[in-house]
This record gives structure tokens, C-alpha cells and sequence, in this order.
């Protein structure tokens, strides 16, 4: 068979690139593959696990040239190119993720932009009812848009940081209609001077309030929108300031930018002296009362928008019933779906854990205690908060319990250090912000369990999951969606709902607890490894199923 496969080059890196990487020089053994790239990665440079040679542009495939025109799509931007190529050549897709929401918005940007060409993407990637939900994520975010932002009780919050704060930029950090602080002193010092350094718009208002006295005001003018705030706190009010703006609306040159956020004043820095002494605030602190901006992201959960891959697809490969049941929903029973384990790697050794933890720098007090290793992005839809809650729990029975975040923290307005510091874990947890694939998987040798939460889902199948397969660890998933089909002896599922979090805390007890029950699941995860999803196994079923779905109707 010669075989055309259409995906991302090495130096793409991703969890699906990560994926073709490890799965190519398995079918390489079989078949005779050709790389196709988007052009502008055209005459890159393949390494070994590629095969060499160098990757070709999706323009140049010609599809009467090969008997099986392959595709690795999931729910990433860079994948985008795709889209097209799908309508024009056909082929079989292994479909990574049931929902493309972030490849349908690289492929067609107009998606992000909303109004009228918006909406019949919309209506043309999801149907009638993902068109009704955009419309009203549409409808919101220009409600919010014209709407001054609702205020909070600044001074019933904790922190410095308190309310109506964008994201933190390199210098500094915008306003919405308002952001407020705390002065972090205590009340018997007094504090002889506050600084508010900031830019705003021509003909916008600024005024600094402190408590429900007005300290200061000034109007910006079209040459002159850099100034400061210099005041004199007042000694019998609490030292909470609001910095309020008006008028406030998306310029022309947000618009022009694809930005509809609300933007006040850009304060670049917030200082205070107390006697000779200065000191600057931190204005990348997360702030007490989150501002979240309504985003199309809000809702992309429900916005699949991945009609032209399910409807052009001549066939598909999919890693769950989950997605292969949602396919066969919009194609038909008769829909040529082929389901294969997302492979795995024999990678266990027989190292202690103890040496391992030492290897990668651990305290002492880590070292001999029960370690969970989360391995991947951490995204608010891993359920980390409920993960969270559950460890603080379980750390009453089982103190010695401690936690590994380990990969990169992902998700608009997510601040999984600060869910670690709320709940006052910040010695029983670690993040370890972006590591290698070769790290995450000296984490999970020096782990006793992996832990790989889901809700809401795109539908994808962890990859995380399947490398801690590799590496011999049993993983607890949620008994939901596509995690519910993982195999029984080797996961321990937990059920979403209001019992979650006391389910899982009982769970993280009964193992930590149960040396024998975590043996029995570690050989249970090398017989699977061995027996049903290594990669060997997982390129002979895409094989299978290749040869026995229809070629490309382009061929």
C-alpha cells in the first residue's frame, strides 16, 4: 500500500504531532508513506521517526498517485489546512477529537468575528442548533461589549489585586471600567503616598477613589494620555483604591485587531511609600474577584463546528465509540468508522521511585511520600479544581498524599497556581509549568498513580492517559464520555456530579492505602500495553481498517 499522510511536521509540536510521531515508524514498516504538510512548511526537513526525507505541500498531493489518503485531524489551529484538502481529495481521518472548535477558527476566521458571515459558517459547520448557540454567545459578548462592567464590594475582597482587571501584559496591565487595589499594609502603618502610573485614551475621565472619598481626577487629552495619580492616602479610610473610567468602548483600532474587550487605562505601575521606603505592587497577581470577558471560547464545548471533515470524509478512525457513535449520528449506521487503542510504548523500568523523585530534584519530604502525577496540559476542563478540593480531603486521612501538575497551565483566565494557594496546598503541590515529553515521562516513573480528569470534553482521548500506560502507571479517569470506555483493570473512574469530589478523596485514601491493589493494577496495565495497544498492535488496526475502507473518492 502507498499511503499519503496528512498532518503536522516535527517542528510542529503537539499532542497529536506527538501522537504521528510515535504511531509513523510503526505503519513505516508495512506501507510506503509520503508526508504532506501545509505549504508553508514544504521542504521541511523530516528526522528519523518521519522517515527522512523532507515534507511535501498539501497543493502537490496528487491523490492518483496513492491508494489511501490518510489524515491526523484534532482540535488543533494547525491543523486548519485540512479543512480544504478534505473537501477537495477526500480520505480517511483519524479523528483525534470530536469537537474542531480551534481548527474551525484558524480555517475560517470570520467564525471569530461574528455578524453575517459569521453566522452562516456557523450554521454550515454545526447545523441549526450550534448556530442558535453562537448567536447567543454573539448577543452576549456585545451585551457585555456596551455594557459598563458591575462592580463588586471592593473592600469585602481579599488581596492587592481586587476587581476589573484584564490579563497581565509584559508592562503592565489594563483596566475594564474600573480596577481596584489594596494597599498591603497593616492598618497601624501609615502610608505617606500611592503612585498610579497609567495611559488611557483621548477624552476618556479617570478618577481614584478611595473607599467613597474621590482622591483624584483627570481627563486624558489627544496629546497628552500618559500621566500619574500622586495622593495622599487618608489615614481614616481602609486603603482600597478604584480607579474608574468613562467613557469606555472598543476603539477602531481594537476592532481592526479582533479585540472587543473593554479596556479602561493601561496602568503600568501601582507604587507606595511608606516613610522613605517605595514599593511597587505586583500587577501579575491574580486578582480576588475575576473578570471574565465573555469570549466565543466560553461555549466551545458546544461548537463543534466540524462539518466539512464529518461530512467529506470518505472514512474514519476513531480512538472511542464515544466519537465513533457521534459520527455515525451525522453520517449514517452505514458510515465506515474503524476503532483502534490510541497506542502506547513499552517505557516502565524497574528503577525505585525514590531515586527517580531524587533525580528530579524533590525535597525530602517528597520523597517518600504517595505521589500523583498529572501529565499534559492543565486546563480548567481537566477538572483540576475538583482535583484540588478532593486532594484537600483525602490529605486528612492520608497527609503524605501530594500532587504533580506537570505540563503547561492552558485556559483563558485559569490561574491554577492561585487554585493551588486558595486552598493553602502550595507544599503539597507542584507545577511545573512546560517540560519535555522525555521529563513528563521521568514524572511518571517517579509517580505512584497518574490522574487525567475530563468534563466538558472535546471528545479526545487523552494522550497523557496512554503514555502513562507506557510507563506502567494505572490512571484514575472520569466515568464519562470517551473515559468510560478506558479498560476497568487498569483505571480507576470516578463519577461526575455533586458526589465527585468525596468519591475521588476516597479514592486517592483507598489507594494510597492499598499497596496490593496498586500492584495488581500496574500488571494489569503492562498486560494491556502488551496485549491491546502498543503501537505495533494500534498501526496493524489502522492497516486493517485501511484496507478494508473505500480509497479516496478522488483516486
Amino acid at each position: 500500500m502507498r499511503l499519503a499522510l496528512v498532518t503536522t511536521p516535527p517542528s510542529v509540536r503537539s499532542g497529536i504531532g506527538d501522537y504521528t510521531r510515535h504511531l509513523l515508524p510503526y505503519l513505516a514498516r508495512k506501507v510506503e508513506i509520503d508526508v504532506y504538510v501545509a505549504p508553508k512548511y514544504a521542504g521541511e526537513a523530516l528526522d528519523a521517526d518521519y522517515g527522512g526525507g523532507t515534507a511535501r505541500s498539501i497543493d502537490e498531493l496528487d491523490p492518483r498517485r496513492y491508494d489511501r489518503i490518510l489524515y491526523q485531524v484534532g482540535n488543533e489551529s494547525n491543523h486548519a489546512f485540512m479543512a480544504a484538502a478534505m473537501k477537495r481529495l477526500g480520505g480517511t481521518v483519524c479523528l483525534h477529537d470530536w469537537v474542531l472548535f480551534d481548527m474551525a477558527l484558524a480555517a475560517w476566521p470570520a467564525l471569530g468575528r461574528g455578524g453575517a458571515k459569521g453566522t452562516a459558517l456557523a450554521l454550515r459547520e454545526g447545523g441549526p442548533a450550534q448556530c442558535s448557540r453562537y448567536l447567543r454567545n454573539f448577543l452576549d459578548r456585545r451585551r457585555q461589549k456596551r455594557a459598563r462592567v458591575e462592580e463588586p464590594d471592593h473592600a469585602a475582597l481579599r488581596g492587592e489585586l481586587l476587581a476589573g482587571w484584564h490579563a497581565p501584559e509584559p508592562n503592565g496591565r489594563w483596566t475594564c471600567d474600573f480596577g481596584s487595589f489594596r494597599i498591603p499594609v497593616e492598618r497601624s502603618v501609615r502610608v505617606d503616598e500611592v503612585v498610579v502610573d497609567f495611559h488611557a485614551a483621548a477624552g476618556r475621565t479617570l478618577t481614584l477613589w478611595q473607599g467613597s472619598g474621590r482622591a483624584a481626577g483627570f481627563t486624558t487629552r489627544p496629546d497628552h494620555g500618559d500621566d500619574a495619580f500622586e495622593v495622599t492616602p487618608d489615614p481614616a479610610r481602609d486603603l482600597v483604591f478604584v480607579l474608574r473610567v468613562e467613557p469606555v468602548e472598543v476603539t477602531p483600532e481594537q476592532r481592526a485587531h479582533g479585540d472587543t474587550r473593554r479596556l479602561g487605562a493601561f496602568v503600568k505601575s501601582i507604587r507606595y511609600r511608606v516613610g522613605e521606603r517605595w514599593t511597587d505592587l505586583d500587577l501579575s497577581l491574580p486578582q480576588a474577584h475575576p473578570f471574565v470577558p465573555v469570549t466565543l471560547s466560553r461555549d466551545r464545548f458546544d461548537l463543534p463546528l466540524n462539518g466539512t471533515i464529518v461530512r467529506h470524509a470518505d472514512a474514519f478512525i476513531v480512538h472511542s465509540e464515544y466519537v465513533g457513535d457521534h459520527i455515525r449520528r451525522e453520517r449514517g449506521a452505514q458510515a465506515p468508522v474503524g476503532r483502534v487503542w490510541h497506542g502506547s510504548e513499552r517505557r516502565w523500568d524497574e528503577r525505585d521511585r525514590r531515586d527517580v523523585r531524587a533525580g528530579l530534584g524533590l525535597e525530602d519530604e517528597w520523597l517518600d511520600a504517595f505521589l500523583l502525577v498529572s501529565f499534559g496540559g492543565v486546563q480548567p476542563h481537566k477538572r483540576i479544581d475538583k482535583l484540588l478540593d478532593a486532594l484537600v480531603v483525602a490529605r486528612r486521612s492520608a497527609p503524605n498524599l501530594r500532587l504533580a501538575l506537570v505540563g503547561k497551565v492552558a485556559g483563558d483566565f485559569f490561574d491554577a497556581a492561585d487554585e493551588v494557594r486558595r486552598r493553602h496546598l502550595e507544599d503539597a503541590v507542584r507545577l511545573t509549568g512546560f517540560v519535555s515529553e522525555e521529563d513528563g515521562w521521568e514524572w511518571l516513573r517517579a509517580g505512584d498513580l497518574s490522574v487525567n480528569l475530563r468534563g466538558p470534553t472535546s471528545g479526545g482521548t487523552s494522550g497523557g492517559i496512554f503514555q502513562s500506560f507506557g510507563l506502567g502507571r494505572a490512571v484514575i479517569a472520569s466515568d464519562a464520555a470517551e473515559q468510560a470506555e478506558l479498560p476497568d483493570p487498569c483505571t480507576v473512574k470516578v463519577p461526575l456530579g455533586a458526589s465527585e469530589v468525596e468519591s475521588l478523596a476516597r479514592t486517592l485514601v483507598d489507594l494510597a492505602t492499598d499497596r496490593e491493589r496498586r500492584t495488581r493494577l500496574e500488571q494489569n496495565v503492562r498486560r494491556f500495553v502488551e496485549d491491546e495497544c502498543h503501537w505495533q498492535r494500534t498501526a496493524d488496526a489502522y492497516l486493517e481498517h485501511l484496507e478494508s475502507f473505500p480509497p479516496h473518492r478522488s483516486r
